[in-house]
């Protein structure tokens, strides 16, 4: 049977790695929108396929690291990201796979029968390098909502709910703490007072303590005295 300790740590594991998809996503997507897929970082950049041209090998919330390279370095079967700049691809963010090239450079969807436009150098954007397997699948369940709702939110609700119970219960071993702790003074200051009391009052107590049982023997002894006379 998994521990509640080993469980939370498991589900925390889990809420980091989300948390960091997450992050990491949000900033591609802004990066991409505020930039029109201009920015790159060091020549790479990250991309979505947002369409069904490049089926099977690239699904729609598939993400991916391109990279700018030379134009000699680009060959025939290589992915290119490029901007469209005629027809129905205009400003938009095009993947395509490189079936020709000359003086031109000519792509085609893989699952789309006609070729594209033909682009320029200047167009492209780079070249695929390496598909982000955790974050497209992150994507393509951020993307369901259903799936959503069962990965995001309800490890995360369980997380809020150890979360809370064990802050209850730090706070129950705090109180206890104090709680003991005072206490501890109390005894600690009780002590202090009796070994602050003068010896002559000590002395004084312990005279008072043996002149009433003088006094209670006294007493016995008369009713005694009474008790016999009177038979």
């Amino acid at each position: 049977m998994i521990s509640k300790k080993l469980l939370h740590t498991i589900f925390k594991s889990l809420r980091w790695i989300l948390t960091i998809a997450v992050v990491i996503v949000l900033i591609a997507v802004i990066v991409q929108r505020v930039s029109n897929n201009k920015v790159s970082f060091f020549g790479y950049g990250i991309y979505t396929i947002v369409s069904e041209s490049m089926l099977p090998e690239y699904e729609i919330g598939d993400m991916f690291i391109a990279k700018k390279i030379s134009e000699d370095d680009i060959r025939v079967g290589d992915d290119l990201v490029y901007i469209g700049k005629v027809d129905s691809y205009l400003d938009k963010v095009i993947t395509h796979r490189v079936v020709r090239v000359d003086n031109m450079i000519h792509t085609k969807g893989i699952n789309n029968t006609m070729e594209d436009p033909a682009i320029s150098y200047d167009q492209v954007y780079g070249k695929v390098v390496a598909k982000l397997f955790l974050l497209s699948l992150f994507s393509k369940l951020m993307n369901n909502s259903i799936m959503f709702y069962l990965i995001v939110f309800i490890p995360f609700g369980i997380l809020v709910f150890f979360d809370i119970k064990g802050i209850i219960k730090d706070k129950r071993a705090l109180e206890a703490r104090k709680k003991e702790e005072y206490e501890k003074r109390l005894r600690e200051q009780e002590i202090i007072d009796l070994n602050n009391i003068p010896s002559e009052s000590i002395q004084n107590v312990n005279c008072e303590v043996q002149n009433i049982n003088n006094e209670e023997v006294s007493n016995y002894q008369i009713e005694e005295n009474n008790i016999k006379e009177e038979e």
